[in-house]
């Protein structure tokens, strides 16, 4: 193996990161090319002749976040800096990143944990990792398939990347979210595959889920729902969604033909789960989000400043149940 000397290791990382000239300019001054360039630094700073050093950045607000423990108790909150104004989608990114590490600690040995679909929890995903050697994970979707067309943010390909990360068995539900008529729906619900998911429920102890709104949700841009279906749910009361289960401003379940065509884990259920983390962001979604705290869906959330700020002002102290 050709190991460089460290004497051109260390001229090469003067130039470059101490007075500031490009690859191309420390190639010519050296005499090697630009792409040998690249490698001297890459062994600089493995061989610790370069060590960077950059001041911690705190990237959540223990503000807001003792404030969303303390007026909705929940176990935990993790509310995510923005730097600047961003799209959505950057601000779902950023959330994922700086949340993902916080968010696997969720996870531990033996347990059975289900997750559902949405953009948020997709790049939360993306970015989380096994902090240790975990031993008997099962990952479990939550809720049917939207469509025939699984998407990288639905909860069956969001399901297998979480127990593929963890080392886990992933379990699925072949079924779509949302059956034609409630005949339709107990015909899935009897089938043995289907129950021995909802005999995993029963044993779950951390479950991923996203808040939807009636403007804003997956059911609606997939066509899986109609104006007139929104329209429907907005007259009954319905302000926000969890895993296709639609409920009112106080978190209860709203009584509608959904509520019997829908295949997914129930909100009675999901209240009983130890661990109920809510993964989202944004003040058009405080309405929905503050409903599910106030109903006990969730027990933790994932949230940007943002929002967090929007579910505070929505929810004056001492109204939360």
């Amino acid at each position: 193996m050709n190991i460089e000397p460290d004497d051109v290791l260390r001229i090469a990382a003067k130039l470059y990161y101490l007075d500031g000239l490009g690859e191309r300019e420390v190639a010519k001054i050296i005499g090697v090319s630009r792409s040998k360039v690249s490698r001297l630094l890459t062994r600089a700073r493995e061989k610790g002749i370069v060590r960077i050093s950059v001041d911690d950045f705190e990237p959540r607000n223990s503000v807001l976040e003792r404030k969303l423990k303390a007026r909705f108790h929940l176990l935990h909150a993790l509310v995510i800096k923005m730097i600047a104004a961003r799209s959505t989608a950057d601000v779902r990114r950023t959330i994922g990143y700086f949340a993902a590490p916080f968010a696997s600690e969720f996870i531990h040995p033996q347990n059975v944990v289900g997750v559902a679909g949405g953009r948020s929890i997709a790049e939360l995903i993306h970015f989380m990792s096994a902090p240790r050697a975990l031993q008997g994970i099962t990952v479990v979707q939550l809720m049917g398939n939207i469509g025939p067309d699984v998407s990288n943010i639905d909860a069956i390909e969001l399901s297998r990347v979480l127990a593929q990360c963890f080392g886990g068995t992933f379990y699925t539900i072949n079924a779509p979210a949302f059956a034609p008529d409630v005949a339709s729906r107990d015909v899935f619900l009897s089938h043995q595959h289907v129950r021995s998911i909802w005999e995993l429920f029963e044993k779950m102890q951390t479950a991923f889920v996203g808040i939807g709104t009636l403007s804003n949700s997956a059911f609606i841009e997939r066509g899986v729902l109609s104006p007139a279906d929104l329209a429907t749910l907005r007259a009954q009361g319905a302000v926000g969604e969890i895993c296709g289960r639609f409920y009112d401003r106080n978190g209860r379940e709203c009584k509608t033909e959904f509520r019997s065509r829908v295949v997914s884990i129930g909100v009675n259920e999901l209240r009983q789960i130890k661990e109920v983390v809510g993964v989202t962001n944004g003040r058009e979604r405080a309405q929905a989000i503050t409903a599910a705290l106030r109903g006990g869906i969730l027990k933790s959330l994932i949230i940007d400043e943002e929002g967090a700020q929007a579910i505070l002002e929505a929810e004056p102290s001492g109204d939360a149940a």
